[in-house]
């Protein structure tokens, strides 16, 4: 087990804590924050890879994969604290905080299997697929030997999101396939 599983597993076990102690109704407020930055993410990546390739003069793929992961960073981060702070006296009555607790839990499980799997996939096609390990730095060395060596990362990119993606399949923008494609 090297350090990128164990980034991972805390990753997962840390929705699975906000799916606990916040709730059902807050978890699904990000979820639905994660959904939307996602769907900005999959329309707004080749505007903004095109920006990077020609200003940066990075490889068309690296600007593809870096403006898609900045979209769907920022996008994320503003639409869970726009949420968050809208929804924030929202509370489960007293006799079904329990229930919220449990189903919390569950929809942070399915939240987990889905943000891991997206980094997963993303730093999958970029260090191995698109040889960025190759990279003449040693940051991208280790990096690359961590991630091509990590089985949760394999696992999460190659097993959960496909099976994920065929369940949002019908609701995702066309863009969303450069990052759900089984590898």
């Amino acid at each position: 087990m090297n350090l990128m599983d164990i980034l991972l597993i805390l990753l997962f076990f840390g929705t699975l804590a906000v799916g606990f102690f916040q709730g059902a109704l807050r978890l699904l407020v990000l979820m639905v924050g994660f959904y939307l930055a996602l769907v900005l993410a999959s329309l707004y990546y080749p505007a903004l890879g095109e920006f990077i390739v020609r200003n940066f003069g990075a490889e068309r793929f690296v600007g593809q994969y870096l403006a898609f992961f900045l979209v769907l960073f920022f996008g994320f981060a503003l639409l869970a604290v726009a949420g968050l702070y809208t929804f924030r006296y929202v509370r489960a009555p007293g006799g079904l905080e329990y229930l919220d607790r449990v189903v919390g839990t569950l929809l942070g499980m399915v939240f987990g299997a889905l943000v891991v799997g997206v980094v997963s996939s993303l730093l999958w096609n970029l260090m191995i697929l698109r040889g960025g390990r190759n990279i003449d730095l040693p940051l991208f060395s280790a990096l690359g030997a961590s991630i091509a060596n990590s089985f949760v990362l394999q696992y999460f990119s190659n097993q959960v999101l496909p099976l994920v993606y065929s369940f949002l399949d019908p609701i995702l923008p066309d863009g969303a396939n450069m990052l759900f494609a089984v590898q």
